[in-house]
């Protein structure tokens, strides 16, 4: 039986954790939510990634292996999990590096605060890509020795000759490899979608705003916005 259930590797750190009950109704029914994520940050993304395309790993950042930023934002699509036959990595990546002993390296990079914790959430991510690109559905496999996450935060803001500039210092984030921790991860998502709909997160923006809109609830004053 083909794998059925498409996970998306940067569902896993954000819709994953916040609400199952969310990520369920995603991935099984096909209902997307996409949250109140500011365009410019899409943009930032943008223009970080071209600036270093072609870039050696040691000019961003003394501690990083040797290699060269090759690509950038391909798409993958993995063979299936093993312990979750019925799931599959599918997604895209930011960009990928060769490093000087052949092997390639998924070193990410975001525009979030050097946070030690909130770095750790991005591991199983990072492990996703690993995992399509050493498995793929079509093509040859990548061999990725190499997982890391490069924390971009601006330091400070100057108005110079007629511009702002933003200065920051990046920080680099060793991701080490733990499959057997990313194939636990996909085993207990597959337990889940494989089960009843998870209840509603009382945390959760979204479920909160479901529930104002159902019939039953009379008051519309209630609704959280």
């Amino acid at each position: 039986m083909p794998a059925k259930y498409k996970l998306s590797p940067s569902d896993f750190k954000y819709l994953w954790v916040d609400c199952k009950h969310c990520y369920y109704q995603k991935v099984k029914n096909g209902t997307s939510y996409y949250g109140p994520f500011p365009a410019i940050f899409g943009y930032m993304n943008s223009l970080l990634q071209n600036s270093v395309m072609g870039k050696s790993l040691r000019d961003i950042h003394p501690d990083l292996p040797e290699g060269v930023i090759e690509f950038q934002e391909g798409f993958l699509k993995s063979l299936p999990v093993p312990g979750a036959p019925d799931c599959f990595i599918s997604g895209r990546f930011d960009v990928l590096t060769k490093l000087s002993d052949g092997t390639y390296g998924v070193i990410d990079f975001k525009i979030t605060k050097p946070d030690e914790e909130q770095i750790k959430k991005f591991s199983s991510q990072l492990h996703a890509y690993k995992f399509a690109l050493e498995n793929p559905l079509q093509g040859e496999p990548i061999k990725i020795s190499k997982m890391g996450l490069i924390s971009i935060s601006p330091d400070e803001i100057e108005h110079k000759d007629g511009k702002f500039v933003f200065t920051t210092n990046p920080k680099w984030h060793p991701i080490e490899t733990d499959m057997k921790s990313f194939y636990d991860l996909v085993k207990e998502i597959s337990e889940v979608l494989n089960g009843e709909l998870p209840a509603s997160s009382e945390t959760c923006a979204l479920c909160i705003y479901r529930s104002k809109l159902d019939p039953k609830v009379k008051n519309s004053d209630e609704i959280p916005f």
